[in-house]
């Protein structure tokens, strides 16, 4: 009995799991979703500006109206200040594609107060660092100071100077 009630919680752990990170992707779809995801990136990166002093809100819809999901996220500790948001968010598909040797596109953003950092990791906590409904209703009101756009230069291109 022990044995199934084990059985059954690692299949809804797993399932949960998959579901926060949607489809993932392999490492032979990688190349292809890159220059999909930084194609469409290209359409906003010329715009950046348009979004500072803006609520973070605006910035994340205009990612949606082009088709640009954020899976992952980190917030950072420095200045509670700092958001990175990131395309893929399965850490095994992120490790292979460091194997590989291919770049990572992610987003950051600087914003002009701070957040509460506590309550940041307990969001972290509850969510496994995906990106979800939590962390971007927490996120969407901060007022954007700064959005750089990370390793959007070509698949192999790890040159460290943002867009």
């Amino acid at each position: 009995m022990k044995t199934k009630i084990l059985t059954i919680l690692i299949i809804t752990i797993f399932s949960l799991f998959k579901s926060q990170i949607g489809n993932p992707i392999n490492i032979t779809d990688y190349p292809n979703f890159y220059n999909q995801t930084v194609n469409k990136l290209d359409n906003i990166i010329p715009n950046k500006t348009l979004y500072y002093n803006q609520s973070l809100s605006v910035f994340l819809q205009d990612l949606a109206q082009n088709n640009i999901t954020i899976k992952a996220y980190d917030p950072g500790p420095f200045d509670n200040n700092f958001l990175k948001l990131m395309f893929v968010g399965d850490a095994e598909i992120r490790t292979e594609i460091r194997k590989y040797n291919y770049a990572q596109p992610y987003i950051t953003i600087t914003f002009q107060d701070r957040f509460n950092f506590k309550q940041a990791q307990a969001i972290i906590n509850q969510h496994y660092w995906f990106w979800n409904t939590s962390s971007e209703n927490f996120y969407k009101d901060l007022k954007v100071k700064k959005i750089e756009f990370w390793y959007v230069r070509g698949l192999t291109d790890k040159s460290i100077n943002p867009k």
